[in-house]
């Protein structure tokens, strides 16, 4: 291990979400994951989106720091050594703020790596997909029933990860799933053109997010017309919603742990 044990530092970075459960449920919890993995480092926690950071402070009175500010306290704390674990599911836009604002601190710390995100190779496709089986049972699904994965989507290149998902979704026969996204590509529509050339009947709809937060309990399950729910009831399948995010699956948080765990072992 790096340097002297209580100068060793990990930050793990997510979006966040401003649903308490969620945070909980997911983002606590794969906090609790890397305490437990890594004992000897001291362990900090940041928020990128500022929108979140405030919401939870006007409504909560919990100041989560962002990335600069988690670094600051770090540096005062006398870290030296800082492995920042990114919780997002893409290298997409956000991934990437973090590796700029990183950048700014390289000549500060004696070390400072990160790791990837949670889709990154053909292998973290592959196990992601088999964990989702063995957690939704995908592969014993009914002919006549879907599983629509809601995807959050993205404008940058990284949004392709999304179709090679899809693509070694496929390539494991499981025909039946589809990812879908509600800021990228393939977005609902294309996919509610797929389903209706099908003779599906019932689908379930999960969130394919490390929280389940606002887009999973309003975009997917939410009340208005204009929701994944209410527009493929509308077309008259029977729907299942659930409400989970992926940080909960105890095989993602180990997942995540892998790729830190890479980084950290790269630096012996």
């Amino acid at each position: 291990m790096p340097g002297n044990i209580m100068k060793n530092g990990i930050l793990t970075a997510s979006f966040g979400t401003t649903y308490k459960e969620a945070r909980r449920l997911s983002l606590e919890a794969i906090d609790q994951s890397v305490l437990y993995k890594f004992p000897r480092f001291t362990v900090y926690k940041a928020y990128t989106s500022s929108i979140v950071k405030r919401r939870i402070y006007e409504n909560e009175e919990i100041l989560i720091p962002g990335i600069s500010q988690a670094l600051n306290k770090m540096l005062e704390d006398g870290i030296e050594n800082t492995y920042i674990m990114p919780t997002h599911i893409i290298p997409g836009t956000e991934y990437h703020k973090i590796l700029d604002t990183a950048r700014m601190y390289n000549d500060k710390f004696n070390i400072l790596k990160i790791s990837e995100p949670l889709l990154s190779s053909a292998s973290d496709f592959s196990l992601t997909a088999d964990i989702l089986n063995r957690h939704y049972n995908l592969n014993g699904m009914e002919s006549n029933s879907a599983v629509v994965f809601m995807g959050h989507g993205s404008e940058h290149a990284a949004n392709k990860c999304y179709s090679q998902f899809q693509d070694t979704l496929n390539q494991k026969g499981f025909f039946n799933v589809f990812v879908s996204t509600v800021e990228g590509t393939p977005d609902f529509e294309t996919s509610l053109s797929i389903l209706r050339k099908q003779t599906f009947k019932n689908i379930t709809l999960i969130p394919f997010m490390v929280t389940a937060g606002d887009h999973a309990h309003n975009d997917m399950a939410g009340s208005k017309e204009d929701s994944w729910k209410n527009q493929l009831k509308a077309l008259g399948y029977n729907i299942k919603i659930i409400t989970h995010g992926l940080g909960e699956l105890k095989e993602i948080q180990e997942l995540y742990l892998s790729h830190l765990n890479n980084v950290i072992n790269n630096t012996l």
